[in-house]
């Protein structure tokens, strides 16, 4: 009877063993190493998508030759674009969520071998302005600004790791670049609807420099050298005449691999943290990372690593839009308190799906919070075709040093066109109109709210995002206890 028992019990055992087999072979019927890298693709894609983004970015905004039609920032490495206006919707649509508060001053900057030295004039009138420095990894690494150094004018320099050298008279140490590549972004405060406003703006921004160490004392500084820019293959000429976000959508669907050359070139010219090398050896088998050659992949790898950039790019894209790691309160999304820094902190996707996908670089929290909205107090998606409103009571209206806007945007990070050209409501907006008790409800929607219009900010159709953005927060929003209200469909 034992040895019956036992007959049994090993012909079950084979039974569920050739079972288990076959059911491992349907599950997995692909090459394991396609799967694999697939996998490892996702997970260096969400590293590294910062270095693709802003790869493309430099390639398109620091062009020796700047398309006659491109009305965007672009201008030679180490000079800055100044913003000849607010930002006109109608010309900008690269994506990024760009204000409607501040003139704009952007470098791409590139530092090897010596200092780069910037220079801010006097700022007049208590007026808010920063610059905001951001490596190639899109984390922060500086600040100069009215919250960092007041309004007087100064010198400021930015040295590159390691560098032994004295600085000139009047110029201030600031910080190490982490990346020879870095991006430099500067915001001056305009009054909206104020032409004489913005143009005093336009040209005090005219006084922002960049000079090298070696041309410093000189009255008329040569150009600097245009250092090597990696152009983006056969899109070259599509990202030249097009937007980043259509180029990002054809990468995906004709050249994925390109994602990948991009992103090795860019580790290679500008390396990676110290603390994120083992990352990279993780990486290495599949030639990703600096130095590495993408020709050695095999079939079934270079098509996991296809697969892992359609896949991995879209979801970032719901990362972001679906608020992940991000604060609920009344359907406004607080951003993750690592936001501006993410990377410090090994928070990848918030660094690539916020910081880099949606706004390209983010603030430091205590320099502004911009909070977005994607849904109504019923939960549903906001759609630009309803209607709705936003009512503050006087203790619920942002509390900002400086100042707060509310501003609509499509899913792609652009502003929504509307057809009176009114893009922002803000507390320096001289149309708005408040209550008896000091409160204020704002209207948002394609339709003119009859009787309201002074408080309207219009939304057509592809709006999907409201922001307000908060310049000089107070303590309870950097520590997420102020309430916002709930935005309601009317």
């Amino acid at each position: 009877m034992k040895s019956k028992i036992i007959k049994i019990t090993a012909a079950l055992l084979v039974t569920v063993v050739i079972a288990g087999i076959s059911i491992w072979q349907v599950k997995f019927n692909k090459d394991w190493r396609e799967e694999y890298a697939y996998a490892k693709g996702i997970e260096a894609l969400v590293y590294a998508f910062p270095y693709f983004l802003d790869s493309a970015l430099l390639y398109k905004w620091s062009l020796p030759q700047v398309p006659a039609n491109n009305k965007g920032p672009a201008n030679a490495t180490n000079q800055f674009w100044h913003s000849p206006e607010l930002i006109n919707p109608k010309d900008y649509r690269d994506g990024g969520m760009p204000n409607r508060d501040t003139l704009y001053s952007v470098a791409w900057v590139y530092s090897d071998s010596q200092p780069l030295i910037i220079s801010v004039p006097e700022i007049p009138d208590e007026r808010y302005y920063s610059f905001e420095f951001a490596g190639f990894d899109s984390d922060n690494f500086a600040y100069i600004g009215k919250r960092t150094h007041g309004n007087v004018a100064g010198h400021y320099a930015v040295t590159p790791p390691g560098w032994q050298g004295e600085l000139p008279a009047g110029v201030t140490f600031l910080a190490e670049n982490p990346t020879p590549w870095f991006f430099l972004l500067g915001r001056t405060m305009v009054q909206p609807g104020d032409a004489q406003d913005e143009a005093l703006v336009e040209a005090l921004i005219q006084d922002y420099k960049i000079t090298a160490l070696s041309d410093w004392g000189q009255e008329n500084p040569p150009r600097p050298a245009f250092p090597k820019v990696h152009d983006v293959g056969s899109f070259s000429e599509k990202l030249a005449d097009g937007n980043i976000i259509e180029f990002m959508k054809k990468m995906m669907m004709s050249e994925p691999m390109l994602f990948w050359e991009m992103v090795n070139h860019a580790m290679t010219v500008n390396g990676v943290p110290v603390r994120d090398q083992s990352r990279l050896t993780d990486w290495a088998g599949l030639h990703i990372g600096p130095n590495q050659d993408l020709s050695k992949l095999s079939d079934n790898e270079k098509s996991g690593l296809e697969r892992a950039v359609f896949d991995g790019i879209m979801m970032l894209r719901n990362h972001g839009t679906q608020g992940f790691d991000s604060k609920n309160v009344n359907g406004w999304e607080y951003p993750a308190a690592s936001i501006g820094r993410a990377g410090h902190n090994g928070n990848y996707a918030t660094r690539s799906a916020l910081q880099s996908m949606k706004g390209i670089v983010a603030n430091d929290q205590e320099e502004a919070v911009y909070i977005p909205i994607k849904k109504d107090q019923n939960g549903d998606l906001l759609n630009g075709k309803n209607n709705y409103k936003i009512h503050f009571t006087k203790e619920q209206l942002p509390p900002a040093k400086e100042f707060w806007s509310l501003t609509a945007y499509d899913d792609d990070g652009n502003m929504v066109l509307n057809p009176i050209d009114r893009y922002m409501v803000s507390d320096r907006s001289e149309h708005l109109v408040y209550d008896s008790e000091g409160g204020l409800t704002l209207y948002v929607g394609a339709q003119s709210p009859q009787g309201n219009e002074s408080n309207w900010l219009p939304a057509e159709t592809e709006a999907t995002v409201l922001m307000i953005r908060i310049y000089g927060p107070t303590q309870a929003v950097i520590d997420q206890s102020w309430m916002p209200p709930a935005i309601q469909k009317l």
